[in-house]
C-alpha cells in the first residue's frame, strides 16, 4: 500500500514580476524577478541564488519567500523548502503556500502537520479543489502510516521473538515491500537468505515482492544463493 501524491500549487508569483508595493527595496525586486525570469527557463541554482539576494535585501518580503520555497522544493531541497514557506507564512498567510506547505510536510511524512496547513488554506479559501482533495489524501496517507508503523513494528516483535527464524526475517521484508520501501524491503530479504530460508522461487512470484523485481539488486540478491 503505497502513500498517495499531493497537488502542489504553482505559485504564480514565482511565475511573473512582483509588485513594488510588496517589497521595501527596489533591489529586492529586480532579484526576486530576475529568479522568476530563471525560473521560467529552468535555472534552479540561478533563480534560488537570485531568491536568495531578494529575501537578503528585504527579509519582510513574503513574495520572494514563496518564491525561493517554491524553487528550492523543485530543486529537491525539501528541508530548505519547508523553512522558506514558513517564514513567507509567518509574513502573509496565503493558501497555495499554505497548500504547499502542507505537500511538503506530507513528503516528510508529518501528516499531522499537514492537514493542518490544507486547513488553514481552506480557512482561507473554503472554494480551492485541489486543497479539498489535498486534505482528502493526507487523512488518507495519515491512516496508511499509522497501519504502517502498526505492521513494522507487530513484523519486528515477532522477529526479535525468532531471531533465527528466515521467515520472520522474510516477513519484515515482505512488510516493507507492501508500502514499497524498497531498501529496507531488500535488506531484509538478504537477512532472510541468510538465515537459511530456501525458496527462492516463491520469493520470485510472491505477489507483495513485484515491486522489487525491477530492482537490480533484488536479482543480485537471489542469484547469490
Amino acid at each position: 500500500m503505497q502513500r498517495r501524491t499531493l497537488l502542489l500549487a504553482v505559485i504564480h508569483l514565482a511565475l511573473a514580476a512582483s509588485p513594488a508595493a510588496w517589497a521595501r527595496s527596489d533591489h529586492a525586486i529586480r532579484r526576486n524577478n530576475f529568479g522568476a525570469e530563471l525560473l521560467r527557463q529552468g535555472k534552479l541554482r540561478e533563480a534560488i541564488a537570485e531568491f536568495r539576494q531578494a529575501v537578503t535585501a528585504d527579509p519582510g518580503y513574503a513574495a520572494a519567500w514563496r518564491n525561493l520555497g517554491f524553487a528550492l522544493d523543485k530543486q529537491g531541497q525539501v528541508d530548505d523548502a519547508v523553512a522558506a514557506y514558513q517564514k513567507a507564512l509567518q509574513l502573509e498567510p496565503e493558501p497555495k503556500t499554505h497548500n504547499n506547505l502542507g505537500v511538503l510536510y506530507d513528503k516528510q511524512g508529518r501528516s499531522a502537520e499537514a492537514i493542518q496547513e490544507f486547513e488553514k488554506a481552506l480557512k482561507l479559501d473554503p472554494a480551492n479543489a485541489s486543497v479539498r482533495k489535498n486534505l482528502e489524501t493526507a487523512r488518507q496517507n495519515q491512516g496508511i502510516m499509522r497501519e504502517r508503523n502498526d505492521r513494522i513494528a507487530q513484523a519486528q516483535k515477532e522477529f526479535e521473538a525468532r531471531s533465527r527464524d528466515p521467515r520472520a526475517a522474510y516477513n519484515l521484508a515482505r512488510v516493507y515491500a507492501s508500502f514499497d520501501e524498497k531498501d529496507h524491503a531488500l535488506t531484509w530479504l538478504k537477512k532472510a537468505l541468510d538465515l537459511g530460508f530456501d525458496d527462492p522461487a516463491f520469493v520470485r512470484s510472491d505477489p507483495v515482492m513485484a515491486g522489487l523485481r525491477n530492482d537490480p539488486r533484488f536479482t543480485q540478491i537471489l542469484e547469490r544463493r
